[in-house]
């Protein structure tokens, strides 16, 4: 497997390894927070009651139920789109978030099976503004090699989420804003919509 696609397979679950209690958003800041919610991650996914392909949907949803209080979807969405997302409409500002959540949901979820004991380190935070904060970690595989991994985070009303996440020095908001503009350079807003809802559609069959 060339690094490439390890980096894409390691870091697509690990990504998932952020969970989240709501009482812990204002408690602590940024890295203690990433890190101590890593650790549930890893003891759910270490759970032998929710190991097998038996219990791969169970376990999946259990994954998603707790990831997604701490991703703020609408900024992710909102980058993603970047200058097209003013011309929208309130109904289909919605319309999007949704279809992205989808998308990140249907992307990420399944690679939590890939996750084979790879371990996760804290390397620093930094927190440029008194909104924004970034945590940078790295991931040791078990053949020994690194993939550093940052995620972006925004404050908002002391509650702390994920707004990016950069792996290897690229940035998941601006791949797919490179991709949605690619699409809207040659194709109306409609087009785009219809694309990603066939697209949602083909990875629930």
């Amino acid at each position: 497997m060339n690094k490439r696609k390890m980096i894409s397979s390691i870091c697509c679950g690990v990504i998932l390894l952020i969970f989240i209690s709501p009482f812990l958003w204002a408690a602590e800041d940024p890295g203690t927070l990433v890190m101590e919610t890593i650790d549930r991650g890893l003891a759910v996914l270490k759970d032998p009651s929710l190991k097998g392909t038996e219990k791969a949907h169970t376990r999946r949803q259990q994954l998603w139920e707790e990831i997604s209080p701490i991703f703020n979807f609408e900024e992710m969405s909102k980058r993603a789109l970047g200058q097209y997302w003013k011309k929208r409409s309130p109904e289909e500002k919605k319309e999007f978030v949704e279809l992205f959540t989808i998308i990140l949901k249907d992307a990420y979820i399944g690679k939590t099976d890939t996750y084979s004991g790879e371990k996760i380190v804290f390397v620093k935070e930094k927190q440029d503004e008194k909104d924004y904060a970034s945590v940078q970690t790295k991931i040791i595989t078990n053949t020994g090699s690194v993939v550093l991994v940052e995620y972006r985070m925004q404050s908002n009303s002391g509650k702390w989420k994920i707004y990016d996440v950069v792996i290897e020095g690229v940035s998941l908001v601006n791949n797919y804003r490179s991709q949605f503009n690619n699409i809207l350079m040659k194709s109306s807003y409609e087009e785009l919509v219809q694309k990603i809802k066939g697209k949602n559609d083909k990875e629930k069959t």
